[in-house]
């Protein structure tokens, strides 16, 4: 039976020798003495059976044991590390997405608020609602008030352009005449952004989800006014790449137009008086 307890001895030998190789990694100081300690015992434990066993291998039989007690350490140490990889892999996927959902989450509340400080709101401004009778292409008079379309500027109605062929036409009333055929006396709403007591209200004009100025813009028959916004610039190019409107011959600036007709009106012929003669301070007939 002698033989019996030393392949016992042999087998606690290495559960000590793999005992000792777990906790001297366990992560804890205490553990690793207690492994170190299980592992040291294992070891010399394994020794005493050898060498009653096999008297003559025992070096060589011990140095392999050890060298299966750090086989067994090292690739215990290699899993760990791999599975802290994997986990640390892991953290930074959750905290890399974690900031990407909380950039999602941030990103639409800034693009909510520039576009409630940038955005056009009609209800913060006066409106005004009815059929709206057509002045000039731009200017209107609807609910008793005139109001001019904001950022257009299109041709009164007694301009005079030429068209394709070189004929002259009267743009303005053409102008007019589209914007009368398009709404068709069909009630529109103009949000007031400037009230004049005297004069013209600026405004932007709809008609249901239809922007009048953009159309008359679009359609060419009226020009975007930088003056006070950009905002119709892409009509003005579309429809001047499309030769639309007054795009299709050639033509004063309405603003260009004005200026001619009032320079026009203020040119006048100096005449001279002369006197026929009589009176005290007619020096003249002294020297008939």
């Amino acid at each position: 039976m002698l033989w019996l307890k030393r392949i016992i001895c042999g087998i606690v030998a290495l559960i000590f020798i793999f005992i000792g190789a777990r906790l001297i990694h366990g992560g804890e100081q205490v553990w690793q003495a207690i492994g170190f300690c299980i592992l040291v015992g294992g070891i010399t434990l394994a020794h005493i059976a050898i060498v009653q066993q096999l008297p003559k291998y025992n070096f060589w039989i011990t140095l392999t044991a050890a060298g299966l007690a750090y086989a067994l350490y090292s690739t215990h140490n290699e899993t760990l590390g791999q599975e802290k990889e994997i986990i640390d892999a892991r953290l930074e996927y959750e905290l890399e997405k974690s900031r990407s959902l909380s950039k999602q989450e941030k990103t639409p509340r800034k693009e909510q608020k520039k576009k409630r400080e940038t955005g056009f709101d009609p209800s913060a401004y006066p409106k005004i609602s009815g059929s709206a009778n057509v002045i000039h292409a731009h200017v209107f008079y609807i609910g008793g008030r005139y109001v001019r379309l904001f950022g257009v500027d299109a041709p009164d109605n007694d301009q005079i352009c030429s068209d394709a062929n070189g004929s002259s036409y009267n743009c303005g009333e053409e102008a007019a005449s589209w914007v009368r055929g398009w709404i068709d006396n069909n009630p529109i709403d103009c949000y007031l952004l400037k009230i004049e007591p005297n004069g013209q209200d600026l405004a932007t004009c709809v008609w249901g989800e239809y922007d009048i100025g953009a159309g008359l813009v679009g359609a060419g028959w009226a020009l975007a006014n930088t003056r006070e916004s950009d905002i119709y610039r892409p009509y003005e190019a579309k429809a001047k790449s499309e030769s639309s409107g007054l795009w299709q011959g050639t033509f004063y600036a309405p603003e260009d137009w004005r200026d001619i007709k009032r320079r026009r009106n203020d040119f006048t012929i100096k005449r001279t008086t002369v006197s026929k003669g009589g009176g005290f301070f007619d020096f003249g007939s002294w020297f008939k």
